[in-house]
């Protein structure tokens, strides 16, 4: 009698190891393959995006580029009365530093960036008196940007905006109405604001190397106590020079990302 009880425990016993050994190839089967879309990664967000690069942490890098530019300004100097402004239009090469953080939610990512740029963006003109000359000088400039981004893995492309200010010296001399020899100078901290948008790629999942286009408008114009002068009411002192400059940035950029998971 207790043969048969046996054997039957045997086979149970079989049958239970059989369903182990299958749910386990089962499960291995079903597990995640390097390459394989649609599941998720260890050390990598949860959400839907499924991605292998993980955009997400705080980067430093550095950039290199051109700048091209369009000036205008008129001024306003008592020591200089020669008529009118001038207008410019130099390009310098540009580098600087950067750094700033991302969230990556989804294939969305959202971040703030803060960068600084070093450049010669110099010239001077003399376009009403041939012994007057105009000269204005940007040598450098800063920018706070929010960024958005939506990402393929290790591609991201992205639009950004926001503040952008730095240094303006603009200079004007020549004979006055007396046959004196005189100049004036305005060196002033400018801002304004900036648009643009690029282009990264993880070329390592934490180096990331990429290219972007800024546009940067800055308001050149001085402080006035003549609040009266645009409606011809001559009391006070207008701004000492009045105008803007328009500035488009073309930028290689690699920096590196520090992952939450690093």
């Amino acid at each position: 009698m207790r043969k048969p009880k046996l054997m039957e425990q045997l086979v149970l016993a079989a049958v239970a190891a059989g369903s182990l050994v299958l749910g386990a190839q089962q499960a291995q089967a079903d597990a995640w393959q390097p390459g394989q879309p649609g599941r998720w990664v260890p050390g990598t967000p949860m959400t839907d995006c499924q991605c292998v690069t993980d955009w997400s942490g705080m980067y430093i890098g550095g950039k290199v580029g051109g700048v091209w530019s369009d000036i205008s300004w008129d001024e306003n100097y008592s020591e200089f009365d020669a008529p009118g402004g001038a207008s410019f239009s130099p390009s310098s090469f540009q580098g600087g530093v950067f750094g700033g953080g991302n969230i990556q939610m989804g294939n969305w990512i959202f971040g703030l960036e803060a960068s600084f740029i070093g450049m010669g963006l110099n010239q001077s003109t003399s376009p009403v008196v041939s012994t007057d000359t105009f000269k204005t000088e940007i040598d450098w400039l800063l920018f706070v940007e929010p960024r958005i981004g939506y990402t393929w893995d290790r591609t991201m492309v992205y639009v950004k905006g926001g503040w952008a200010g730095g240094n303006a010296t603009l200079s004007a001399s020549g004979f006055n109405s007396n046959g004196v020899f005189s100049s004036a100078s305005t060196s002033d901290f400018v801002d304004g604001w900036t648009i643009g948008g690029g282009v990264e790629y993880a070329w390592h999942p934490s180096f990331i190397v990429g290219i972007d286009y800024q546009y940067v408008d800055l308001d050149l114009s001085t402080a006035a106590s003549c609040d009266l002068c645009l409606i011809g009411i001559p009391i006070g002192d207008p701004a000492a020079v009045t105008g803007n400059a328009n500035l488009s940035l073309v930028t290689l950029r690699a920096s590196y990302l520090f992952r939450p998971e690093d």
